[in-house]
């Protein structure tokens, strides 16, 4: 969830830096970007972000009582599911043009990755 709120966080400026002297090519794929992040169901994202919350607390509860293999697996599931969501499919679809100089500025999101992070990490470690 916190790759989420980064990406959105980080889009956020992308005009205003487009507007600062960038390459105009640069500055018409960052304005399609733009226009597609904002079809993303702002409903949806704060749903998201309620579910992510109680999530957490469910999360570190289990890790508190010692339940760690019951965390790891809750944490792929739910990341699974939040991968699969509309907003997410909408994001890495709006971001898949984006340009070379900006994809170091933006968290991968591909559910590959994803299920990587959690194959080397356990959920109870990183909280």
């Amino acid at each position: 969830m916190k790759k989420l709120v980064m990406a959105i966080f980080l889009l956020s400026p992308v005009t205003v830096l487009a507007q600062q002297g960038m390459d105009p090519e640069i500055m018409q794929q960052l304005q399609e970007m733009s226009t597609c992040m904002a079809t993303i169901d702002q409903q949806e994202i704060k749903g998201l972000e309620k579910e992510s919350k109680k999530f957490e607390a469910e999360v570190e509860g289990l890790c508190k009582s010692g339940k760690r293999d019951e965390a790891q697996k809750k944490a792929i599931e739910f990341s699974q599911k939040v991968m699969k969501s509309p907003a997410m499919t909408t994001m890495r679809k709006c971001t898949e043009k984006m340009p070379a100089a900006m994809k170091g500025m933006m968290p991968d999101m591909s559910a590959e990755k994803i299920a990587k992070d959690f194959s080397d990490k356990h959920v109870c470690d990183e909280m």
